[in-house]
């Protein structure tokens, strides 16, 4: 037999076990003619940060999915269960400690790795066929295959496959974007066919702008992070490099390493100081950080998102951030009586050393802020997605392993949910993109996919990573910063703290990894030798660069690398 026969049997085998198990359960629920019919045998639960009645259009596009399933499975209900961004993590703290969690769970990186031990390794269910889509393993059929997967940690494996992905597609590199009212643009005597690539440009129209005393020029909500965010990285591109010897920053492995690098110079407190709090861009990016906010609409960090779309909407603001995951909602929302020109898109802007420059001039920064910048400054549009690793979708709560018939139902509807038909479907409702191949790019979503430049984009921008991956909080003390309270370095100082050591993997982890990988590579067949050679050469260095420069090092890193 060969082994696309041998894959295509053991695909049908699989189908047709399942097929026996519903039809079994159909059995049990199953009423004669003029009775009523009976509750569902199996109930799963879906919990989901998209509610009903949230900006965005995911739920109806969740609900939609399980809709098609339960239709073709009567004897199954699926139940989505919304709790609030903000409180998620708690929820899920409550749930897992007192055996209450849900089956299935929207998950982002950071949230996995929190509760990775309560989470069912997929990495066997994902090597087998699904049912709902032809050829071989169900990973294959996501972009990318297994190696845009993110290998975790639950506890019991090194090397497990933690979510089935939803909602992104690592090849696509969708941008967080500027609208914008045309009208508006024009009357500040700027072409609004013309709109900023990079930040001199946008600092331009933000000054024409800012004469006008009834329109701010941005509109803004309390997302301080996120608007601090667009200068924060504009800076950094290869800073972290520097720390760490040649065979860690080989091209090869750089992408995959990038975020243990983070963790390390985030976390490493063996020196005099953490490795992050003095970078020599630091001056310039803060500084140009605080005079792009003050182009916000008054009081942008006591606004709620509805207040920052009304102010957009109603013709109070000239441009407004967007996503593709709410510009949909936003678009209904603008009328022709304050948008009578329509309105224009274009992505976050790169920085540029021009805009170093344009800063110099207006007084915003020193020349030497400048000089010491000049070597970090992003000059090409940043690689925003796209960067090969699916990021976040649906986990299944490891509890669930101890009832293997609701286990396999669960199994089965995320193997329906990836599947090019329902995410065809899906996509079209939620106005989203999908990681599964084979479904088109809606054409909503085209304006927010960047081509490529000339050079690729730009990667590994550091930011001002040791803000955001600091203490909790840390939103507080920028916002203290931004109103002029305390200095930049001050500021620093007080959010900087490893607060993330608790996701440094252990060396014994590690360890375990690379003996993993080199099982896997013993047993690998021709056509899997190259990857699992590289998944082999990636475990190893992962494991030598904790273990030099977080486990064995002393002293500060920068001297500590060389």
């Amino acid at each position: 037999m060969s082994l696309d026969e041998e894959a295509n049997m053991t695909r049908k085998t699989a189908a047709a076990a399942l097929a026996a198990a519903m039809t079994g359960l159909a059995a049990l629920s199953a009423c004669s003619d003029g009775e009523p019919e009976q509750e569902p045998e199996i109930t799963l639960e879906l919990l989901t940060w998209h509610g009903p009645d949230s900006t965005t259009n995911y739920h109806a596009g969740y609900q939609q999915i399980i809709d098609d399933y339960t239709a073709e499975h009567p004897e199954i209900a699926i139940e989505i269960r919304h709790e609030e961004d903000a409180s998620y993590g708690n929820i899920l703290e409550t749930g897992f400690a007192g055996d209450t969690a849900p089956d299935l769970i929207q998950m982002k990186s950071a949230q996995r790795s929190t509760f990775a031990a309560n989470l069912l390794d997929l990495r066997d269910y994902l090597a087998e066929p699904s049912p709902y889509a032809e050829g071989g393993p169900w990973i294959d059929t996501f972009t990318g295959g297994e190696a845009a997967f993110p290998v975790e940690d639950n506890g019991t494996s090194p090397n497990a496959l933690l979510f089935v992905p939803n909602d992104g597609n690592p090849e696509v590199s969708a941008g967080k974007m500027y609208i914008y009212n045309k009208a508006l643009i024009e009357e500040a005597g700027l072409d609004p066919d013309a709109p900023p690539e990079d930040w001199k440009d946008l600092f331009e129209w933000l000054e024409a702008l800012s004469g006008n005393d009834d329109v701010a020029p941005i509109a803004g909500s309390n997302d301080v992070g996120g608007k601090v965010s667009q200068v924060g990285y504009g800076f950094g591109a290869g800073y972290a490099d520097q720390f760490f010897a040649p065979e860690f920053n080989d091209p090869a492995f750089s992408d995959e390493l990038y975020n243990d690098k983070l963790y390390i110079l985030t976390c490493y407190a063996g020196g005099s100081q953490l490795p992050l709090t003095s970078a020599p861009y630091y001056p310039a990016m803060f500084k140009l950080m605080a005079q792009h906010v003050g182009y916000f609409q008054e009081s942008w960090t006591e606004n709620t998102p509805e207040t920052e779309v009304l102010t957009f909407a109603s013709g109070r603001a000239a441009m407004m951030n967007t996503t593709f995951w709410d510009y949909g909602t936003l678009v209904s929302s603008l009328g022709e009586e304050t948008f009578p020109d329509g309105f224009g898109l274009f992505p976050v802007p790169y920085f540029g050393t021009e805009t170093l420059d344009y800063a110099v001039d207006q007084d915003w920064i020193t020349q030497e802020d400048a000089d010491a910048a000049e070597p970090y400054v992003v000059d090409r549009p940043a690689n925003v997605g796209g960067a090969g690793i699916h990021e976040y979708g649906f986990s299944v709560n490891a509890a669930l392993a101890d009832d293997p018939e609701r286990l396999d139902v669960a199994i089965d509807f995320l193997r329906f949910l990836s599947s090019q038909e329902e995410q065809a479907k899906y996509v079209e409702t939620a106005g989203s993109i999908s990681p599964v191949e084979g479904v088109d790019l809606i054409d909503s979503m085209s304006s927010f996919v960047l081509e490529e430049p000339e050079g690729g984009f730009a990667r590994q921008i550091l930011g001002y990573s040791v803000v955001e991956w600091g203490k909790a909080g840390w939103d507080v003390d920028v916002t203290r910063f931004l109103n002029g309270e305390i200095d930049w370095d001050e500021m620093v100082t007080s959010v900087a703290a490893p607060e993330w050591v608790a996701d440094i993997p252990t060396l014994e982890t590690l360890q375990g990894a690379v003996a993993t990988a080199e099982q896997e590579l013993a047993a690998a067949t021709p056509e899997d030798t190259e990857a699992k050679e590289h998944a082999l050469g990636l475990a190893q260095l992962r494991l030598q660069i904790y273990q030099r420069y977080y486990y064995e090092a002393s002293g500060d890193l920068v001297t500590a690398a060389s």
